[in-house]
């Protein structure tokens, strides 16, 4: 599909399969491609709708970074789903596709017929987080390779186990490879300003899976139990995998998003 134009931004979205619209949004560092496998499994029963975010995969990256915001990003999710006629979906966040996916909850309601929330905290940054978000931002600002930062960042995504498995440790990197210094700065900027989801997930009134990797550091299974139990949704664990269960045990993270999909409310 061409670029999408959303209030002046070009967007890239992987717009495969018929049926109910299933959006799905990634992680950082990452780009829409991330949810390769998910859409091939998907894509004969549902229409998959895969988003780079601004500055990621195809996504041209914004014009002013530090404008960027979780609202505005979700404003342009809406927008996308406006172009392209879909009044509501099923809406997939992974890590900070999952924050994404709780602002358009907050802003665009409407827009979320059923949340699937993968390895992702309903909590604002700590002071400590945010304070390293900048910190990282100064050192883009300043001329610091994107790839200087990416190595680390990208590695920590994963499992012990998962880093001994040299294709897909480069497979991830190369889904990163492609993300601009505007694009992290931007989502940087969007994860430190993010408010605090406790109240609105409590509130909501929507069906919900919470997935997440059994060996997660990042947002470990104590965050998937609050998430879930703020849902009153399911809870999958996914044995033996770090922060990127689609990736690292597709076939288990299928299963689980597919009967998911299968219930009542698909």
């Amino acid at each position: 599909m061409p670029l999408l134009e959303v209030s002046g931004q070009p967007v890239h979205v992987a717009d495969r399969g018929a049926g109910h619209p299933v959006v799905f949004l990634h992680a950082f560092p990452l780009q829409a491609a991330m949810w390769d496998y998910q859409v091939e499994a998907l894509e004969g029963a549902y229409r998959c709708l895969a988003i780079d975010l601004p500055g990621f995969g195809q996504s041209p990256g914004p014009v002013d970074p530090r404008a960027t915001t979780m609202q505005g990003w979700a404003g342009l999710v809406d927008g996308v789903l406006d172009r392209l006629d879909i009044p509501s979906a099923t809406i997939v966040g992974c890590s900070m596709g999952g924050y994404l996916a709780m602002a358009l909850l907050r802003h665009h309601a409407s827009r979320v017929a059923q949340l699937v929330l993968a390895d992702t905290k309903a909590r604002a940054d700590d002071p400590a987080t945010a304070q390293r978000r900048t910190a990282q931002q100064g050192e883009l600002w300043s001329g610091a390779e994107v790839g200087s930062l990416s190595k680390g960042t990208v590695e920590g995504l994963l499992s012990g186990d998962s880093m001994a498995r040299p294709e897909l440790v480069d497979y991830v990197h190369a889904l990163a490879e492609s993300a601009t210094r505007e694009g992290w700065i931007a989502a940087l900027e969007a994860m430190k300003g993010r408010p605090d989801s406790m109240l609105l997930l409590r509130q909501a009134d929507v069906r919900a899976l919470v997935v997440v990797g059994e060996l997660d550091r990042l947002a470990p299974i104590a965050d998937a139990m609050s998430v879930r139990s703020l849902l009153e949704g399911e809870l999958v664990v996914v044995p033996n995998v770090g922060h990127l269960p689609n990736i690292e045990d597709p076939l288990a993270f299928n299963d689980a998003l597919v009967a998911f999909l299968a219930g009542p409310s698909s």
